[in-house]
């Protein structure tokens, strides 16, 4: 039982260090990397090399000082400029599990008014010990469901859209074994002080099921928030809150929950933001809805 209980905190703790050096990595590493390339082209001048380096350069922060401009936070919906958000995320249900999540989040555009959002589960972890009646030791550790959005903005104010999850998880204890599809809709608006209020609604049912269990029929809505608190520059520069409410609804058991979540956000430089993220369920009715949850994670433009 030591030993199982020694194996689990190397698992966490590997968890914990892939973030940190992925973080490390897109902040310091790949900077040094970008600036240390050279073209290896022969019969090319030093001069004509450091042109080359000082265009691309340029080229590189136009790229970036528009997207940072559009959507200073990355945190718009409707902005769908090349990122990518790596997460890590601690959850603890009201029936006692602890869930952590490792996720490479991102967007890829399709087109201005199109593109799609993604959540890549690298690893995840669910402790089942301190529920009551399960064995101590009891867990399931593997890859998750990933979670693909495609969301359109033609329409002034309006947000259409799609959500696939993927059956993809390596573990049962990790998923439903189901594909998910939800139809979005939801509205945006742009307050003063350039922020804006987004609200989504997503209504979840199952297009296929491996093996018999209960039928997913549930309602979950998503409304931000976003307000910038500080104008971007160092040191206390580029400051911005988020807070999320997301109510949701079961229709197979009638049941209702609330969670909210404040995001608080940090412009490093322009096209990389940190943030971390508490939640809270505010009013729930199932034992498997969250009680608390912390994010930490960072956006970086493409």
């Amino acid at each position: 039982m030591k030993g199982r209980k020694k194996l689990k905190h190397r698992m966490l703790d590997g968890f914990l260090l892939v973030f940190l050096s992925v973080a490390m990595v897109t902040f310091l590493g790949l900077p040094a990397a970008v600036a240390q390339e050279k073209p290896d082209t022969p019969g090319v001048s030093q001069e004509q090399i450091e042109k080359h380096e000082e265009t691309k350069a340029a080229a590189k922060e136009k790229r970036i000082e528009k997207a940072v401009e559009g959507n200073k936070t990355g945190t718009d919906p409707r902005d769908f400029t090349l990122k990518w958000t790596p997460f890590y995320r601690y959850t603890t249900l009201d029936n006692g599990m602890i869930q952590q999540d490792l996720t490479a989040a991102g967007t890829v555009p399709f087109a201005p008014k199109m593109g799609m959002f993604f959540e890549l589960p690298l690893a995840q972890y669910r402790d089942f010990s301190d529920i009551p009646g399960v064995d101590e030791g009891t867990d399931g550790i593997g890859v998750g469901d990933v979670d693909i959005k495609f969301i359109y903005t033609g329409i002034p104010n309006v947000l259409l859209g799609t959500d696939f999850v993927l059956p993809t998880a390596t573990d049962s204890a990790l998923a439903g074994n189901s594909l998910l599809f939800a139809p979005i809709a939801g509205f945006i608006f742009d307050t003063p002080f350039h922020g804006f209020i987004a609200a989504l609604n997503l209504y979840y049912f199952d297009v296929y099921r491996e093996h018999p269990g209960p039928k997913t029929s549930r309602y979950v809505g998503k409304i931000y928030l976003m307000q910038p608190l500080t104008k971007p520059g160092p040191p206390w520069g580029g400051l911005f809150l988020l807070p999320e409410f997301q109510p949701i609804y079961d229709f197979e058991t009638e049941d209702f929950s609330l969670w909210i979540g404040v995001e608080l956000g940090k412009m490093l430089a322009p096209g990389r933001i940190a943030y971390i993220k508490p939640g809270w369920g505010i009013d729930n009715s199932e034992s498997t809805d969250r009680e608390f949850t912390t994010e930490v994670g960072f956006r970086w433009f493409f």
